[in-house]
């Protein structure tokens, strides 16, 4: 019986990425770690290009989950998370505003800041609701979009923060 192929080199960091994320508290921190290991500590410039602050109504399933019942209490904010002008990752994320500082609030509706930084202070805690591979690391070059993560991000004390839906790009590994 021939022995199974090995996987490549990109296909296991993508597996090391992926365990990192499912044991972290701040997507944010794990993504400048990992961009600090693979591309040297002094260049990374982690920053959320804003593209979108409006959304339609937070799903019953999304404000069952951040623990709301009036949708209004719910903020939206769509980015993209770049280093050194590569999109490496791309986040919606429902956030409950009330439950952050004013200060944390105005970052997050004005700045470029990443919703992890803004809010380590709280220290976050991620609990995965999800995550799909979107490339099993066979065949040809890896593709736009390698991994999606769904996740509910808790303050230290518990309190649900934010629900994210986030998709990593081949950026993570290159």
């Amino acid at each position: 019986m021939p022995d199974a192929p090995l996987p490549s080199p990109l296909r296991t960091a993508l597996d090391r990425f992926d365990a990192r994320l499912r044991a972290s508290g701040s997507a944010t921190r794990t993504l400048e770690a990992w961009m600090a290991e693979h591309h040297g500590s002094g260049g990374v410039q982690l920053g959320a290009h804003v593209r979108a602050l409006v959304a339609s109504k937070a799903d019953a399933a999304i404000m069952r989950r951040l623990g709301v019942e009036d949708w209004r209490a719910v903020r939206y904010r769509r980015v993209w998370l770049a280093s050194g002008g590569r999109v490496l990752s791309v986040a919606e994320n429902w956030y409950v505003p009330a439950r952050l500082d004013s200060g944390m609030a105005s970052q997050l509706a004005d700045g470029r800041t990443p919703f992890g930084a803004v809010i380590a202070p709280l220290e976050p805690r991620r609990e995965t609701l999800g995550a799909v591979r979107l490339w099993d690391g066979v065949g040809g070059p890896p593709p736009a979009a390698l991994l999606r993560h769904h996740a509910l991000v808790h303050a230290g004390d518990g309190a649900p923060l934010c629900e994210v839906s986030e998709v990593y790009t081949r950026n993570i590994l290159v």
